[in-house]
């Protein structure tokens, strides 16, 4: 699954407003092969270089980003690109409470993300 740097061609803010930017955003390509924007708990490396990321359920829609709004910028090259999984939920609670459900974490080298918009939102991060 690749992980690439994109811009939303087609943006509009809340009064449907143009809000195109030049700014790079990150996302990654699903099993499906669509394209969905993965967001980080933090902006501190979470081993030696590299930033961990998911897709954050709010950002997670049937199909992905549409395609015709978006240019790939670039494709995170697999030297800079690691993958891990975590159990949803932490493996505990009504929702996953044996664990056996797992999603996807991208590390990637934080030197490649100057320039790059990075969504962080601290809820994402769980504490075992």
């Amino acid at each position: 699954m690749d992980v690439v740097f994109y811009i939303d061609n087609n943006a509009s803010d809340n009064d449907g407003n143009d809000a195109s930017s030049t700014e790079g955003k990150i996302g990654a390509v699903q099993e499906d092969g669509s394209l969905l924007p993965i967001s980080s708990w933090s902006d501190e490396p979470a081993f030696g270089n590299s930033i961990e990321f998911l897709v954050d359920e709010e950002d997670r829609v049937p199909g992905g980003l549409d395609m015709t709004k978006v240019k790939i910028i670039s494709v995170v090259p697999e030297a800079s690109l690691s993958y891990g999984s975590r159990q949803v939920g932490g493996g505990m609670g009504p929702g996953n409470p044996h664990g056996e459900e797992s999603e996807v974490l991208y590390y990637v080298e934080q030197d490649l993300l100057e320039g790059i918009d990075v969504a962080i939102n601290p809820e994402l991060e769980i504490f075992w």
